[in-house]
């Protein structure tokens, strides 16, 4: 009996099968497709299992030629028809297939939906070859498929059977993805170009593009505007590149994209403009094109969010608007869930796999920069939860780290922030007094002295000059005078040769004074002046006094400067020359310097290493 039960199901699915591959399809021109659509009383068109064929003869009016492509205005087309078509029906069509040239043939013209606008809603379903380009939509639109169709379009050549979007604008969205679970291959291509998308029609997406299980889709120069949710699911399609597109204010999600790419060709995400967090579960290899400078809003693993966060919401994720649970997600909950913090390392570690593989070390060391973060905002949280030393010490260090020098990654910003720190000690060291600076306090008040002195005396400031000086120089005077006594008593070679370091020693001071006798100006007491001449002789006094002031100024900022170089690198050899508070002030910046020293070498070698 179970024989029969068998054989008996088994007639009856071939019969099915084959009833299903009989499909006859009636076959219209372009001009006949169109007339019957104005034609119709009802407001809504419908047709099934139809073939629409392109004549250039007949069909001239619906025809368009393929010339070039810019980057600014997308493909160039010309039209036989200059006017807009405007159809005002609902458009409903399953199983219509247009049998055009290829898309990318330059020297056929073809029929396509061109110059057209279409005020109601547009529906295809397994419909294959539709092509539109300058054309309106003011309504949802929405193409679907289903395993039925491999069987639709059964012996027809399939490189005519190219879904061919370009230069159209979608007012309310456009859908374009299977109606129900594909489990075969499905033999098309889908090109979206330079058109422009607006909100979509579904109450849980904005726009939503899905290619499961066909041969190729390529998504090039589009525009999605307003605000919502974009779906780009791409998840068993072996030939896929999404280029150049923008997303203004929208949440993408690239759910599954790439997923599974056995047969994997040229496959790129590249040069796209990703303004708000972009949804990913990627898989890489080697063919792979992706760059990481698109993703402006930043990346999120799809999982960890759709699933795990919508879990803990207790599935009340707000599909219209992700801005009301996105901030939550972004800013704790991918950091307090274990899963979703896992989940987000993986999805940046295999960015940063790839990246290095590819040998692009900036874009790597951005990625590793983000990890860190990551790792950082978590570690705050560990310490929160349990907040002992070792917790504490990982997360400030981590925090120190990145202000520092990146995680490592930018020596150079570790010298800036060391010159900050050198600065700001310096700034301190210059208010108090050292054994670097042989003045101190009391060079400004020596120069006050001299220059008052200088007025008030017949003597010139060459004289003044060298009056202040012999307390430098009387130890070389005294040198000198005991040459000459011991000289005459001893060999002459004693004599000869102790004198140029006699003259050497004094040599600077003796040019400085000829110097100030040259350009002295006063010649005399500043009462002796004539009251007439006092003008210009006080400007050129006050001049010089400005500029020895600020050469005072200088070289006491320099010592102090010089100081906190040499604190800072530890260069002192256990000397600190400074007291008072500063003293021990000096004795952390050098603690400091070792610190960040040793942070910057590790950085260095880090990035020589790389």
């Amino acid at each position: 009996m179970r024989i029969y039960i068998l054989i008996l199901l088994s007639v009856l699915g071939f019969n099915c099968l084959a009833q299903e591959e009989e499909i006859d399809f009636e076959e219209y021109s372009y001009t006949e497709f169109f007339q019957m659509i104005a034609d119709e009383q009802d407001s809504v068109f419908e047709l099934r299992h139809a073939l629409i064929t392109y004549s250039q003869e007949r069909d001239s009016a619906y025809g368009s030629k393929y010339l070039r492509s810019t980057e600014e205005e997308g493909s160039i087309r010309t039209f036989t028809r200059k006017d807009t078509v405007f159809i005002d029906k609902i458009i409903h069509l399953e199983d219509v297939h247009f049998l055009n040239s290829p898309p990318e043939t330059s020297d056929t013209t073809s029929g396509s939906f061109s110059l057209m606008r279409f005020s109601k809603q547009f529906t295809l379903h397994n419909c294959l070859g539709f092509a539109a380009h300058h054309s309106s939509f003011d309504a949802p639109v929405t193409v679907t498929y289903s395993d039925s169709l491999k069987a639709s379009y059964s012996g027809i050549q399939t490189h005519v059977l190219s879904i061919n979007i370009e230069n159209s604008i979608f007012h309310k969205g456009l859908e374009i993805g299977p109606k129900s679970a594909i489990t075969e291959k499905l033999d098309y291509d889908v090109f979206l170009s330079y058109c422009h998308i607006y909100s979509g029609n579904s109450k849980y997406y904005h726009s939503l593009i899905e290619s499961n299980n066909i041969s190729y889709l390529g998504l090039d120069h589009n525009r999605f505007h307003e605000k919502g949710i974009v779906i780009l699911d791409f998840e068993k399609s072996p030939n896929i590149w999404v280029k150049y597109n923008e997303f203004y204010d929208q949440y993408v999600n690239l759910s599954g994209a790439m997923a599974a790419r056995d047969q994997a060709n040229l496959q790129e995400i590249m040069n796209n403009e990703f303004r708000k967090p972009t949804f990913l579960m990627l898989k890489f290899d080697e063919n792979l094109g992706v760059d990481w400078d698109q993703f402006e809003g930043g990346i999120v693993d799809g999982l960890a969010f759709f699933l795990e966060y919508n879990k803990a919401l207790d599935y009340q994720l707000d599909r219209e608007n992700y801005d009301t649970d996105y901030p939550s997600y972004q800013d704790s909950f991918r950091v307090i869930n274990q899963y979703a913090y896992n989940a987000e390392l993986k999805l940046r570690g295999k960015f940063l796999d790839h990246f290095k593989g590819e040998h692009n070390t900036d874009v790597a060391n951005k990625i590793f920069i983000e990890i860190k973060d990551l790792e950082t905002q978590r570690l705050g949280h560990l310490y929160l939860n349990d907040p002992t030393f070792r917790a504490y010490f990982r997360w400030r260090i981590n925090q120190f780290l990145r202000l520092f020098a990146d995680y490592g990654t930018d020596p150079s910003k570790a010298i800036v922030f060391a010159v900050y720190v050198i600065a700001f000690f310096a700034a301190i060291y210059l208010f108090f007094p050292n054994s670097w600076d042989g003045h101190g306090r009391m060079r400004i008040m020596d120069r006050y002295r001299f220059f008052l002195k200088y007025i008030n005396r017949q003597e010139g400031a060459s004289e003044v000059y060298m009056e202040e000086k012999n307390k430098e120089l009387l130890p070389f005077h005294e040198f000198k005078q005991y040459l000459e006594e011991q000289g005459k008593t001893a060999p002459k070679f004693f004599y000869v040769t102790a004198l140029p370091l006699y003259k050497w020693s004094v040599s600077g001071s003796r040019l400085s004074g000829w110097l100030l006798s040259k350009v002295d100006v006063l010649k005399g007491t500043w009462l002796d002046v004539p009251k007439n001449g006092r003008w210009l002789k006080s400007t050129l006094v006050i001049g010089a006094f400005l500029v020895a002031l600020f050469y005072d100024l200088f070289i006491k900022v320099l010592n102090a400067v010089m100081l906190s170089i040499n604190t800072f690198t530890t260069l002192g050899f256990g000397e600190i020359p400074i007291k008072g508070l500063p003293r021990y002030l000096a004795i952390i910046q050098g603690f400091i310097g070792w610190f960040m020293l040793t942070i910057f070498s590790v950085s260095l070698i880090s990035q020589l290493l790389n």
